[in-house]
């Protein structure tokens, strides 16, 4: 008698499974999330020219650092000032990267995981809103950010 129950118990947690995807898919479907943009950058003088990735592909908290959204929006919005930075988490001395300038590191995900990228940005995002210019920014976040033994940052203009 237990070999009746085994097909029927396994067709109800098949239905179940449907109706539960076909429930999940129309709650899905009714609520717009936001599109990424396309990765753009506007910047024409600046040394790395690859388009720069929209931070909304790093909203989600338990992937990612809740500060890698806002140092995305920051290279959308300074990219001049992000492209005249060193990066000093070294990923330009990295042979995997070579990366230019900080702004290289928001061109792909290498700055969503890199909290030294991510506070380089930032800083230079309040700094700019203090009304600091550009080789101000590049002083002090060099003064803040460079290691014993690393070069100072020639800017390349």
């Amino acid at each position: 008698m237990r070999i009746r129950y085994v097909p029927g118990l396994i067709g109800v947690a098949v239905l179940a499974g449907a109706m539960a995807l076909a429930a999940d898919k129309s709650v899905s479907s009714g609520a717009k999330k936001a599109t990424p943009a396309p990765a753009q950058n506007s910047c024409k003088t600046c040394v790395e020219r690859r388009p720069i990735l929209d931070g909304r592909l790093f909203s989600n908290t338990r992937i990612y650092e809740p500060e890698a959204k806002p140092a995305y929006e920051v290279a959308h919005k300074l990219p001049a000032t992000l492209d005249r930075l060193h990066c000093f988490c070294e990923c330009a001395e990295n042979p995997q990267f070579h990366h230019k300038t900080l702004l290289t590191c928001f061109t792909d995900n290498h700055a969503a995981g890199c909290g030294i990228c991510i506070r380089e940005a930032l800083m230079a995002s309040d700094l700019k809103g203090k009304g600091a210019s550009d080789d101000e920014v590049v002083k002090l976040v060099e003064s803040m950010f460079r290691t014993e033994g690393h070069p100072p940052t020639h800017p390349h203009r």
